[in-house]
């Protein structure tokens, strides 16, 4: 498709027409600049004939009080938190740790035989859930002596140490 010969004409005047209105534009800014230097006046976020800032504020006592007492309570808070996290870690290790202690005393209840080794879910040994966080909880028995192994959430596991039953 090819233009006419008044379509290029029109396109060309309405490009010099939007070029010559922004250099008046930008020559009116310099100009009111000019001005405005020349007279002592400031413009808006600029600095005056002295040099002074003309957006500086004065930082009062209240709002140095205002803004430490916001720093404090900040830090309490990540404190808190922190505090917080530990003691509810804390609780389920321990959760954690008193399930594994029953479940090793209820096979040992049952007196394993020293010359038997094998294996068995937890909720074989101690009927009900597991505490939350486990996902797997097996007992092994080997030689009579009865050790807890639980899979825990993010690759973890808690292993208890393997105990004998007590001699009759």
């Amino acid at each position: 498709m090819s233009k006419r010969p008044g379509q290029i004409r029109q396109k060309a005047q309405s490009h010099q027409q939007a070029h010559s209105s922004q250099q008046a534009h930008s020559s009116q800014q310099a100009h009111s600049s000019q001005q405005a230097q020349s007279t002592g006046k400031a413009r808006p976020g600029g600095s005056g004939p002295s040099g002074a800032a003309s957006g500086v504020r004065e930082v009062t006592p209240e709002m140095r009080a205002r803004t430490l007492r916001t720093f404090v309570w900040v830090m309490v808070g990540f404190a808190a938190g922190i505090a917080l996290m530990v003691a509810v870690l804390s609780a389920q290790g321990r959760a954690l740790r008193g399930y594994a202690g029953r479940v090793q005393a209820a096979v040992l209840a049952t007196g394993p035989s020293a010359n038997v080794s094998y294996g068995q879910p937890c909720v074989d040994a101690l009927p009900g859930a597991l505490p939350p966080g486990v996902l797997d909880c097996d007992v092994q028995v080997s030689s009579g002596q009865v050790s807890v192994l639980m899979q825990l959430e993010r690759d973890r596991e808690y292993r208890l140490a393997p105990k004998a039953a007590a001699g009759p």
